[in-house]
């Protein structure tokens, strides 16, 4: 409350001092004494001044009145807008404002008795008016690049750009911001465009103007530069367009060719130019037509060499090779000749491949003909002429190559120049010899050449007599043995021990298998021997002939050979193996069965051998791999519905480990003193283990066995059924 009051006595306060200021100031100036009266000027006229525009001509004129009046007056000015004057006698400003903006100035005017005034103006100078000085445009055409400015003046800069009617041709855009036209007109938008631009300024109070302008589009074309390759090293090719021919070229020569707009035409070149003078070369164009668009700005048409190869035969008259024709350059021409060709017309002669001759003289023996065709010619297959010799002989063998190069001088043989005659000469030796088993020929045609041969009896003149003495004595010797004194009864003592293979046999245990371990000892010979002569103890009278010494030798013979088919020589008292005359032959021993040497390997008390057997373990070994089972199967789905797998084969493979067995049997005497030495051996085979693999194979996979294994360092065998035994018949006795 104190507050207010205080700040109410304040306000309070300074109100009355205010009203004791203006009552002392009345009274001053009641108390002042008066002055003398003045003059007074007032400028009159105008109030406000026009407006200017920057570059366009200024004028106004100032006029003032004066207490007392004045004839007349000076003026003066502060600072005008440029450009602008004020003159000092008439107080008219002109001139033409060079600047835009907005100006304040002061005008002074003194009267002729020096009174003066001072009044404040302002003139607003405009910018000069936006003109759009473009009037016309460059003609357009259509697919090409196009481009315009459009320009304006006054008003201020930049200005902005914009298109108030009609419009441009498809493809032509103006860009707003610097005026610009550019683009490409589009195909079919031939003919006159008229349109109405306005352009603005960028002052604070925009101005604007307007122009009317007219764009023309040309029909459009295009151009094409035609160039012909360098590989046209001769000769000229004409180029059309079309049906039309526009220009003759040479290799590495080019022409250009306009089209219009929309057009395809197609450009063509000679396909084959002739070399002007040499007529086993041409050149061929890659490609002699293509077809140009308004996108096409340059083509070439290549060309290459091409080379005429003709390919014979000499002696022409033999064959004819094929083949011959036009080559390109760097070609590889291959062919094959014959080896041989045979003459139709004659059997016995033949021509026989030498050499190619190459165009360039060259010579290859390779009938594989791989040229590199670089330069037009000939390939000439080369062939030599051979003849036949034949060699005409009843006997012998000839050894003689048949062909012989023409020219060439022929050896020709028989093997055997001296052979038997056919016939009863000779079963006596008679023979034949040949007159000219050897010689040689020149072949100039197909030769024949005949052996001749001559008979030679001088064997069968000596043992044909022989024979018929030796025929005599034997019918004599037969006589003898048919009608001479029969020989004395066999010695019925006690007799030695039949030989092994002599033994009865059992009834077999298994007639249709053999024991694993059998292996047939084949029996001895069945000789028969026959006692030749009379009584040995007979005393013998006078000397012998040289007949019955013969005789003698040849029983004694016999008597050996008998004596060693028994395994022994016969003691001395034992009688002599034989068959006296009229005596029946003794039957052949029988083979011994598998039945009977198993029964052998026991022996028991009818045994006469030892029959020791023993095994002795060798190596272990393994059969090969044999396919079990055959399947196919999946081998993946691939994360696919059932059935959309890899097809794949399934093998199951099997093989088994033996351990290989070497039997020992012995053959001596029972109860010998001796190592069982004296014995057969044999390999058997009992089986360890069998072995089972299963793998699968891709399809395109070859079946093979698995590998690697951990028996395939196994030595690999076949083992035949009958090798095979149980661990049960295997001998007890080990041998280290």
């Amino acid at each position: 409350m104190q507050n207010q009051y205080a700040h109410v006595n304040n306000n309070a306060g300074h109100g009355l001092r205010y009203v004791l200021i203006c009552i002392i100031s009345a009274l001053l100036l009641n108390f002042l004494p008066a002055s003398p009266a003045q003059a007074s000027v007032v400028i009159v006229t105008p109030s406000l001044l026009t407006e200017g525009q920057v570059s366009k001509s200024y004028y106004t004129a100032l006029t003032a009145t004066s207490t007392p009046s004045s004839p007349s007056f000076t003026w003066s000015s502060g600072t005008l807008p440029p450009g602008l004057t004020l003159s000092s006698t008439s107080g008219v400003i002109t001139g033409a404002p060079t600047v835009a903006g907005t100006f304040y100035f002061f005008v002074t005017v003194t009267n002729a008795a020096s009174d003066t005034h001072s009044k404040e103006f302002t003139i607003v100078v405009k910018p000069p008016p936006l003109t759009v000085l473009t009037t016309t445009l460059s003609t357009a055409t259509e697919g090409k690049s196009y481009s315009a400015v459009m320009t304006a003046s006054g008003g201020t800069a930049p200005y902005t750009w914009i298109i108030t009617s009609g419009t441009l041709p498809s493809g032509l855009t103006l860009l707003g911001t610097s005026g610009y036209i550019t683009g490409t007109p589009a195909k079919g938008t031939l003919g006159s465009y008229s349109f109405t631009v306005n352009v603005t300024d960028s002052s604070s109070t925009p101005l604007t103007g307007q122009g009317s302008l007219y764009l023309t589009v040309e029909r459009g074309g295009f151009k094409v530069t035609v160039s012909i390759g360098s590989g046209l090293k001769a000769g000229e090719t004409k180029v059309r367009s079309g049906n039309t021919l526009v220009a003759t070229l040479r290799g590495g020569g080019s022409t250009i060719l306009s089209f219009d707009l929309g057009s395809s035409p197609q450009i063509s070149v000679d396909s084959v130019v002739q070399h002007p003078s040499d007529t086993g070369v041409r050149f061929k164009a890659e490609s002699d037509k293509i077809t140009v668009i308004e996108l096409t700005t340059d083509i070439t048409f290549p060309y290459y060499a091409e080379y005429a190869i003709e390919l014979k035969t000499d002696p022409a008259t033999i064959a004819q090779q094929t083949g011959s024709g036009w080559y390109k350059e760097g070609y590889i021409l291959r062919n094959t000749a014959q080896s041989e060709i045979a003459d139709q017309s004659n059997p016995g002669m033949q021509y026989r491949f030498t050499s190619w001759k190459l165009p360039t003289g060259e010579t290859v023996s390779n009938r594989d003909l791989a040229l590199t065709v670089n330069a037009a010619g000939t390939c000439t297959a080369n062939y030599d002429t051979y003849y036949k010799l034949m060699l005409s002989s009843p006997y012998g063998e000839t050894s003689i190559s048949n062909w012989y190069k023409a020219g060439s001088t022929a050896e020709w043989s028989i093997k055997g120049s001296q052979v038997s005659m056919p016939g009863f000469f000779g079963i006596f030796g008679g023979k034949l010899y040949a007159v000219n088993p050897t010689g040689s020929i020149v072949m100039d045609a197909p030769k024949t050449m005949t052996v001749n041969w001559e008979p030679d009896y001088t064997l069968p003149f000596i043992l044909i007599p022989l024979a018929l003495l030796i025929l005599v004595f034997g019918c004599y010797g037969i006589y003898l043995l048919l009608h001479g004194p029969r020989t004395k009864p066999q010695y019925q003592g006690p007799q030695p021990p039949p030989p092994q293979w002599a033994r009865p046999v059992p009834p077999p245990l298994q007639p249709s298998m053999p024991p694993p371990w059998y292996r047939p000892i084949p029996p001895p010979p069945q000789t028969t021997v026959v006692m030749i002569g009379g009584d040995n103890n007979k005393p013998k009278l006078g000397p012998p002939t040289t007949k019955e010494q013969l005789m003698e030798k040849f029983g004694e013979l016999l008597e050996k050979y008998g004596d060693e088919l028994k395994g022994s020589t016969p003691s001395q008292g034992l009688p002599k193996i034989g068959i006296a005359p009229g005596s029946p032959k003794p039957a052949a021993p029988e083979l011994s069965s598998p039945i009977v040497e198993e029964a052998q390997s026991n022996p028991d008390e009818n045994s006469t051998l030892c029959n020791f057997k023993s095994k002795r373990l060798l190596r272990p070994v393994a059969t090969k791999w044999k396919k079990v089972a055959t399947k196919d199967t999946l081998l993946e789905s691939g994360g696919k519905e059932d059935g959309d797998g890899i097809g794949g084969t399934l093998v199951v493979w099997s093989r088994d480990i033996y351990q290989e067995w070497e039997i020992v049997t012995c053959e001596l005497p029972r109860g010998h003193d001796e190592s069982h030495d004296r014995s057969t051996i044999e390999t058997v085979y009992s089986l360890l283990n069998g072995i089972t693999e299963v793998k699968v194979y891709k399809p395109e996979q070859e079946l093979m066995p698995p590998k690697p294994h951990y028996t395939d360092s196994m030595p690999q065998i076949e083992v035949e059924s009958y090798e095979i035994v149980t661990s049960d018949k295997l001998p007890p006795a080990t041998t280290p």
